[in-house]
């Protein structure tokens, strides 16, 4: 058996916090979450540190902010990006093996894997995803196996693909795969195992069973869904767009969270079979076990989708951890933590050298108290995402959070006590607790922030749009699903569905969505003004919906 212990981290995409059994959650289906919460240590306030896939996941492996990684959202600033160590760099020389497995979002980088099988979304090449070429290899003929972005980002669908098949059971598969194999032969050498789910990021399309799992009837409707745009800050207009009018349709948004649970209770089952395999292999006593997701999910609430912002839906994640002989089983703790804390929690129990000169790391060890907990908490945590007229800072304690918004100059303050979910906005009613937070903000900014931050003494502002947009002109359809159908070798476009044939079989089973819904004109202004060649979507004729298009 190694002299240092394995470690295994499960992360789900997307995942908000109150989306488990274990979170007082009493709809959603997760026992084998509910069960490692009960053998190790959850964390009830976790927050990302920037509420967006990429940034997240470099603050996560790095163990710093996006001010030291480029990363502010899921695009870098301008330059060469810092080379940094990395979780998977350090126990590379701790001669750990690195195995990731599934959704990593690092373009194109290793960042320290051994070996790593990708799951990606929007590929350009069928070759540059392992899970797709596993689809090809088993004679699954399928066009969108992770779901159609473009028109249907953020409606409800259903997966076509048989549950063997699914990318939630690859990721599970291909783990216990990797588990036996290294046990078999490399059982003296620890591991470093990092198993990541899509899901249940957008588009929200499970598979059978779990596409009916859940009664859209049992879904409770999120709250503020019907937050007046003229108060949102201009940042998030196009998270309202993208909605397409479903925070106005009380019967999708409840299909909507059925389907998100679908997916989340399919990743569970999954998970429980990861967890089980290490009990088989006499691996679960010298194994540490963390999951975490990069960031949360809005679905609906103050009329958003996605992530992006400073609400609670978006920042707060689900974090579970479970060190043997060091987290109390069952404990919960309600310090402030984050993505930044688990690298400096594996350099301190470790003993990993971290180079000095790309510290200090901004985290802490999770296991500073005893059972599990920081040494000294925090008294609030920092948020931050974005640039230039995209930045907003928020800082959060137990209380009460705040939020500056370059875009507008505009200020956002919440108790988070009597209002959890942040539908009154204080920010002229408490000027004191106003300014004690935009000092914070200030010190906090010119320390670990952006270096174009400031005019003089004050946060850089811009202006605000000259007029606030209609809920109509607001709406919107992103084309952003990766064209990998398009761009196959002759002999290889019979092994996939037509775009009809993948369209139709998504919505044959959603009696909450029709075209009349959705932004068919939009959608078609943009297919047509595209190289059909560099975009997955396609006309809808041979659909359901071909008379809208045609119409549109």
């Amino acid at each position: 058996m190694p002299d240092r212990p394995n470690i295994l981290v499960l992360m789900t995409d997307q995942q908000r916090a109150d989306a488990m059994g274990c979170a007082g959650n009493t709809t959603i289906r997760t026992p084998n979450l509910d069960a490692l919460a009960n053998s190790g240590i959850r964390f009830t306030q976790a927050v990302t540190p920037t509420p967006v896939c990429v940034a997240a996941r470099m603050s996560f492996i790095t163990g710093h902010r996006m001010s030291r990684h480029h990363w502010t959202d899921n695009s870098a600033l301008p330059g060469p990006l810092p080379e940094l160590p990395t979780i998977m760099t350090l126990l590379l020389r701790a001669r750990y093996w690195t195995q990731g497995i599934g959704k990593m979002h690092f373009h194109g980088r290793h960042y320290g894997f051994r070996n790593l099988l990708t799951m990606e979304e929007c590929i350009t090449h069928r070759v540059d995803d392992d899970y797709l070429r596993y689809l090809r290899d088993n004679g699954v003929r399928t066009r969108f196996p992770k779901g159609i972005r473009d028109l249907l980002f953020f409606q409800p669908q259903t997966c076509g693909i048989p549950v063997e098949h699914h990318k939630n059971t690859w990721v599970a598969d291909q783990s216990i795969d990797f588990l036996r194999e290294h046990t078999r032969y490399r059982a003296n050498q620890p591991f470093f195992l990092w198993s990541s789910w899509i899901s249940p990021h957008p588009p929200f399309a499970p598979c059978e069973p779990y596409d009916d799992m859940y009664d859209p009837a049992d879904m409770e409707l999120p709250p503020f869904a019907d937050r007046p745009i003229k108060t949102l800050p201009p940042n998030f207009y196009g998270s309202r767009g993208r909605l397409d009018g479903a925070h106005r349709d009380p019967d999708r948004l409840r299909r909507l969270r059925a389907l998100y649970y679908g997916l989340i209770t399919h990743v569970d089952d999954g998970i429980g079979r990861i967890l089980n395999e290490l009990e088989t292999l006499g691996l679960s006593d010298n194994t540490v076990v963390l999951f975490v997701s990069d960031h949360g999910e809005m679905m609906g609430e103050h009329g958003l989708s996605q992530k992006n912002c400073p609400y609670e839906s978006s920042v707060r994640i689900p974090y579970l951890l479970r060190w043997p002989g060091k987290t109390r089983a069952g404990r919960q703790c309600d310090d402030l933590v984050s993505l930044l804390d688990y690298f400096p929690t594996l350099i301190e129990e470790l003993d990993l050298q971290y180079p000095e000169e790309h510290g200090p790391l901004p985290g802490s060890n999770l296991l500073g108290a005893a059972g599990g907990g920081l040494a000294d908490p925090r008294e609030s945590a920092i948020i931050d995402y974005g640039k230039g007229t995209g930045r907003w800072i928020s800082a959060r304690n137990q209380k009460h959070k705040y939020a500056f918004f370059a875009h507008g100059g505009i200020e956002e303050l919440y108790d988070l006590e009597n209002d959890p979910h942040e539908q009154h906005n204080l920010i002229a009613e408490h000027p004191t607790l106003a300014a004690k937070f935009r000092n914070q903000i200030i010190a906090w900014e010119r320390q670990h922030g952006l270096n174009d931050s400031f005019d003089g003494d004050r946060l850089r502002s811009y202006p605000g749009p000259d007029s606030v947009p209609t809920e109509e002109e607001c709406r919107t359809v992103n084309l952003n699903d990766g064209p990998w159908p398009k761009r196959l070798p002759d002999d290889e476009t019979d092994s996939v569905e037509t775009f009809a044939e993948a369209f139709t079989r998504a919505i044959s089973k959603e009696t909450t969505l029709s075209p009349d819904k959705l932004s068919i004109k939009k959608y078609k202004e943009q297919v047509l003004k595209r190289s059909p060649q560099d975009i997955a979507a396609e006309s809808l004729e041979g659909t359901p919906w071909e008379d809208a298009w045609h119409n549109a």
